[in-house]
């Protein structure tokens, strides 16, 4: 039941935050929208004298269909109201037997006039929504004091329920024009959203992912995997330290073209992809070895990519939460909103590498050297003839495969006979070419770029080439004996340990420094005196720990697996469909948080013609996961991963209706139905006397 109840508690969060309506445009008001926000005035202050009536836009009742009137309150003052308006309850309009209803339809009233004004273009300000729901709740206590029938206390516990509903579906709105909202296409969404996040709780799922078959590495090979598995997560963690000290500089008043040096020392993308590059070979050879081919080979790798995506997605969601409670400016939000936005750019593009890596394999197989040589080529001339965000991304791509390339070349031990004068004279040279770049040639000296729609180590390609080969240099120098080092010792261990909790890992640092930022927001944000945290900062810390203890216990704390099975036979075509479908909707859920920024109000964002927003990212993003796991736990080859994909697509499909849209998610629904429908018809049709040479299942309760 506990479970249960974290799932649902989890469903509900992701739903609730990912639904929210898009921020409206504020602007000046002007014309009709001046007049609408004149009459917000007047209704108020009832008490001002000022008739509301007397600014009413000529064409209002045209434009609405409403006739505003006026009605007498119990405090004597006289309001207009929306005649047909009440209090608005989810069983529908309820005044309660203390008589709300004159504040209620006021407060009706004045909703139409922000629905006005931002039918004429010209959205009012969040202050208005604001004021009109403490207006209300004003109304409904001062209700309880002047006629409280004999339950003053009951009535200010409804007064208070009421004020709260009015502050939820505000915030919901974003404090914008009261819309409509498709509550069944939600109600819908969250759903989906509670499955499958519960197929992959391990309390209720009765299939794990097995421990599988170590490849057997030589004593070298093993220990230079550890070692890079080491650079790679160092990377990682060094671009996400980077991009908060690049957030966080001006807001402490350093400008940020004087914080080029940080990007010096860990612009460490290049490191990121050459130590990815090794993974990738090492997990393509076991993958073949072993007999899984580029279906489990994609599965495993992806589905260790999407987890730490999960933590990112974590924050996207929980974070403007925290930034509300400590009023934090815009500078702040957009401060946080690259630590989360930066590195999904960068987990996109290994997912792409990922995917090539087997193709750039054979690549290297039969042009070891004019491969890479051929991608720095590509590098440098997108960079001197291209331009746009195209370029951007394809320059981007080239980068990525052109490290991937030189840890092939260092696995087979090129890079190390070329010797240590040799790569330390390639060092200097690359150093040397950077320093002239950024000074004489024009290039910035800021090696990450400012957030944009491109990826985060984009801003000078040729720049980060030239820093990406002298990392190298630096990377493979080590001998065996040092190499072996690192690899046994705490950094190694360290690291297997964010490895097995990435989400935890980084939502733990992530909530470390939104406490520094509620410290700075204490002394610069509110003009509080002191360092003494309010009660607000605490509970904005809370929101991103509460989900750090969940991540942590739903999905992060491992048991011993068994080992896995050997492949089954006739599985691997279920398999390959369901990895591919994985790969592809794990990378739209994690492109659409991309596109869509942490604050979610860019609900208008399109990628590639299909339209995006949070809810229909949470469902890619978890369907991807959950299909990629259904490789891994040999379910793919049963009907109910194909029916719950199928169902998955709805949402999505409801929530942004397009016509791209629509026909991807109508083609993903036939595609699955169809599996479901031919991985079904040969279970029924196999003769019970071949159950004997099945492989034998295991049946120990394992964790994922």
């Amino acid at each position: 039941m506990g479970w249960l109840l974290l799932v649902l508690l989890a469903a509900a969060g992701f739903a609730v935050v990912a639904s929210r309506a898009p921020a409206p445009d504020e602007r000046v008001p002007a014309g009709p929208a001046a007049a609408a926000a004149r009459v917000l005035d007047a209704l108020l202050a009832p008490g001002s004298g000022r008739d509301p009536m007397a600014d009413l836009p000529a064409d209002f009742t045209a434009e609405l269909h409403v006739t505003p009137v006026r009605a007498a309150a119990p405090d004597g003052t006289v309001r207009v109201v929306h005649p047909d308006g009440g209090c608005s309850t989810p069983w529908g309009d309820d005044d309660t037997r203390w008589d709300f209803s004159v504040g209620c339809k006021a407060h009706d009233f004045g909703y139409d006039l922000l629905r006005y004004a931002a039918a004429k273009g010209t959205p009012l300000p969040a202050s208005y929504r604001h004021e009109l729901d403490a207006r209300l709740s004003a109304d409904m206590h001062r209700q309880c004091e002047l006629n409280p029938r004999g339950s003053g206390g009951t009535c200010r516990v409804v007064a208070s329920l009421y004020s709260a509903g009015l502050v939820v579906n505000s915030w919901h709105q974003r404090w914008g024009p009261p819309i409509s909202e498709p509550v069944g296409a939600w109600a819908i969404g969250l759903l989906v959203v509670a499955v499958l996040l519960a197929v992959r709780v391990p309390a209720f799922t009765r299939r794990r992912v097995p421990r599988e078959h170590a490849h057997p590495l030589g004593a070298a090979e093993g220990e230079r995997a550890a070692y890079l598995g080491v650079v790679r997560l160092a990377s990682l963690a060094g671009v996400v330290v980077a991009e908060s000290v690049l957030a966080f500089g001006p807001l402490l008043g350093v400008p940020a073209a004087d914080l080029w040096p940080v990007t010096w020392l860990l612009q460490l993308v290049p490191l990121y992809f050459f130590a990815g590059g090794d993974s990738n070979l090492l997990a393509w050879r076991a993958a073949r070895a072993t007999g899984h081919g580029y279906a489990g080979y994609l599965a495993r790798r992806v589905s260790w990519l999407i987890r730490p995506v999960l933590a990112f997605v974590t924050a996207w969601l929980v974070v403007p939460l925290s930034l509300d409670l400590l009023d934090a400016p815009d500078a702040a939000v957009a401060a946080f909103g690259r630590l989360v936005a930066q590195p999904l750019w960068l987990l996109g593009l290994y997912l792409l590498v990922v995917g090539v890596a087997p193709a750039a394999l054979w690549l290297h197989g039969r042009a070891p050297l004019l491969t890479p040589a051929a991608l720095a080529a590509g590098v440098v001339g997108l960079a001197v003839l291209g331009s746009g965000s195209v370029a951007a991304h394809a320059g981007g791509i080239l980068l990525a495969l052109f490290f991937g390339q030189l840890s092939f070349l260092h696995a087979d031990g090129v890079l190390r006979r070329v010797g240590g004068r040799a790569t330390a004279l390639v060092a200097g040279a690359a150093l040397v070419g950077l320093v002239l770049l950024t000074t004489v040639g024009g290039h910035s000296p800021g090696l990450i770029a400012e957030p944009a729609e491109t990826a985060s180590f984009v801003p000078s390609a040729p720049a980060v080439l030239l820093l990406g080969i002298a990392q190298v240099c630096l990377v493979v120098a080590p001998g065996p004996a040092a190499v072996a080092r690192v690899a046994r010792g705490a950094a190694g261990r360290w690291i297997g340990f964010a490895r097995a909790a990435p989400i935890t890992s980084y939502l733990t640092y992530l909530s470390a420094l939104l406490l520094v930022a509620g410290v700075v927001g204490a002394v610069r944000w509110t003009g509080a005196q002191g360092l003494v945290l309010r009660p607000r900062v605490l509970a904005a810390v809370g929101l991103l720990v509460v989900p750090t203890v969940l991540a942590f216990l739903l999905f992060e704390k491992h048991r011993h697996a068994p080992v896995a099975p050997a492949p089954r036979a006739g599985s691997s075509r279920w398999d390959a469909v369901a990895a591919a479908l994985g790969t592809a909707y794990g990378a739209l859920g994690i492109a659409g948080f991309a596109v869509t920024g942490i604050t979610g109000t860019a609900h208008g964002s399109v990628l590639l013609g299909l339209p995006l927003d949070p809810m229909s990212g949470v469902v890619h993003l978890l369907l991807g996961w959950y299909l990629l796991h259904s490789v891994r736990v040999g379910t793919a080859a049963m009907p109910w991963p194909w029916l719950l994909a199928a169902v998955a697509c709805v949402p999505p499909m409801v929530t942004t209706v397009s016509d791209v849209g629509t026909a991807v998610h109508l083609v993903t629904i036939a595609l699955a139905l169809g599996c479901a429908v031919g991985t079904a018809w040969p279970a029924r049709l196999r003769p019970r006397r071949r159950r004997s040479a099945a492989v034998p299942q295991v049946h120990e309760r394992v964790s994922g």
